[in-house]
């Protein structure tokens, strides 16, 4: 489902991007509160942020990196795939260090030689670690859906190219929507899973791609041109689907 930013991100990266900003401005909030005496408030404040995360991961950013997965490490020189495991890493290593702190903080759960005395060393390092997180975070959702994506892949209404890639992600193809000028082939690249690319007009069909494997087409005549998987979707644009249109040279 398209977002509604205007990116030609999916409905979960709109969303995923405002909450994780907005959890991000919650923990500088909570920084304030502390700075004012207002521990409660301000363990509330971090400790529901922690918790929210965890949510994100589960239902959006896991199902998301499951397709980024199967091309590790080869991908890793390409920034599709370079800043989504970065920002995956570190994550990882903000959000565990965020419930440990949560742990130390508010219960009596740890130890006491797993218990930290220095209050404001291990906070403000998860601070600064969750901000620069959210920077990738940033950063992958623009080089995912707004910046260039290799062979010249078009967004809805790009510049016509020569050649277009367009990725299947998530149950989803990235861009949904690509311009082109007639003589110019799109290659659609699987990340994850088992998908087609059928046209609805069955023009083309590409069987079944596994994780990793590419089909082309060549689009010789002009017009717009629905597709969709035949896994995961339905001609008219229903479920897992796209669509091309080729305009006169």
């Amino acid at each position: 489902m398209r977002g509604f930013l205007g990116t030609g991100a999916t409905l979960n990266a709109d969303l995923n991007l405002l909450v994780q900003l907005t959890m991000g401005v919650a923990l500088l909030v909570g920084m304030f509160l502390a700075r004012r005496n207002r521990f409660t408030a301000h363990g509330i404040c971090q400790a529901t942020v922690m918790l929210l995360n965890l949510v994100m991961i589960g239902l959006i950013m896991w199902p998301s990196f499951r397709g980024v997965i199967p091309q590790l490490p080869a991908g890793l020189g390409e920034r599709y795939y370079a800043v989504a495991t970065a920002h995956a890493a570190l994550g990882i290593v903000a959000e565990l260090l965020g419930l440990y702190i949560v742990l130390v903080a508010a219960t009596n759960l740890l130890p006491q030689w797993l218990r930290f005395q220095r209050w404001k060393l291990w906070m403000r390092t998860e601070l600064a670690l969750w901000w620069v997180v959210l920077l990738i975070g940033l950063g992958t959702y623009y080089v995912w859906y707004m910046g260039p994506q290799g062979k010249g892949a078009a967004g809805a209404g790009a510049p016509s190219a020569a050649y277009a890639t367009v990725k299947l992600t998530n149950f989803e193809f990235t861009p949904k929507e690509a311009s082109v000028p007639v003589g110019a082939t799109i290659e659609w690249v699987n990340d994850a899973g088992r998908h087609t690319v059928e046209a609805d007009d069955g023009s083309f069909q590409s069987g079944t791609l596994l994780a990793g494997s590419r089909f082309e087409h060549t689009f010789k005549t002009a017009g717009t041109f629905g597709y969709h998987c035949g896994n995961h979707g339905d001609p008219g644009g229903k479920g897992m689907s796209g669509r091309i249109k080729v305009t006169p040279r």
